[in-house]
């Protein structure tokens, strides 16, 4: 589905109408996350698998590689080698590097603030997924696919290798027992059972900005393809298609409401300074901003 705005009024009206509709009890807590983004036309995707075509030289495995080793060798004191791999992206991605995590969040305005606050002239979007609250999810798989860059072997990674991988690493220690014994068709159908769905995910919070931003994440594996031998991770991961069943509504802001909504947002502390008030230049820059345009009304 997809509808468009025209005020905040709008938009918190049906947010909260769609809230209504969620389930809950003791089986299910059904939750709405949101996904802003500045452009309606932008693919669902994680940063490390945009502008990307099939012949690209270098795989997204390989280039996580590199941005992921150099990120630790350069910055120790930061990313940890003790962290486990969701943790570590998790830290990466709120630095800036590029992932296999998408951003979401809990709360709906914050999602509103990122779709404007580049104020460029397209279109924004936000997309409002629902899922259940409740479904734990497989936490040693989820720190699997964290760490699939360092299981890598040229272009293509057999998912019964993968298997055999990763249950012998320290997050896996708990199931251990439990999978050793998996045939390789079961090894491959259990890996293409975690990943058929969006993996969305809680990670640790250790700033100010991860907290005020409500985030939660998606998590991508790289796309599972099969050979008349093998089913393995390509190269390359599939966005999230915007008809997918996990997908509950789109709302489209038009590029000329943009500014007001940024506007009406900082009346209910949802701004650059709240957002990133963990951000010593990004404070500065507000305390400026302000600061001058006091001085220019009064000169007025």
């Amino acid at each position: 589905m997809c509808l468009t705005i025209n005020s905040l009024d709008d938009y918190v009206k049906k947010i909260t109408e769609l809230d209504a509709n969620c389930k809950r009890n003791p089986i299910k807590n059904e939750i709405l996350l949101f996904r802003g983004q500045e452009n309606k036309n932008f693919d669902i995707l994680p940063s490390i698998a945009r502008n990307r075509k099939f012949s690209v030289d270098i795989s997204i495995l390989d280039e996580e590689r590199n941005l992921i080793e150099l990120a630790k060798h350069t910055r120790p004191d930061i990313f940890k080698k003790d962290m486990e791999p969701i943790e570590l992206l998790a830290l990466l991605q709120h630095y800036g590097i590029p992932t296999r995590l998408l951003d979401v969040t809990e709360n709906a305005l914050v999602a509103l603030y990122f779709a404007c606050k580049s104020h460029s002239a397209t279109d924004a979007e936000i997309i409002i997924f629902k899922c259940n609250d409740k479904d734990i999810a497989n936490y040693p798989i989820i720190n699997a696919i964290a760490d699939s860059y360092r299981f890598s072997v040229g272009t293509c990674h057999s998912l019964s290798l993968f298997f055999d991988d990763v249950i012998d690493q320290p997050y896996f220690l708990e199931q251990h027992r439990s999978v050793k014994n998996f045939s390789k068709e079961r090894k491959e159908s259990w890996i293409c059972e975690c990943c058929k769905d969006p993996i969305f995910i809680h990670a640790p919070i250790y700033t100010q900005r991860q907290l005020a931003q409500q985030g939660r994440y998606i998590l991508f594996p790289n796309k599972i393809e099969k050979s008349e031998y093998d089913v393995y991770f390509s190269k390359i991961i599939d966005p999230i298609e915007k008809n997918d069943s996990i997908i509950l509504e789109r709302i489209i802001i038009p590029q000329d409401l943009k500014n007001d909504l940024i506007r009406q947002l900082t009346l209910f502390g949802i701004s650059e300074a709240t957002l990133f008030s963990d951000s010593i230049d990004t404070t500065c820059k507000n305390i400026k901003k302000t600061c001058l345009a006091k001085v220019t009304e009064e000169n007025y």
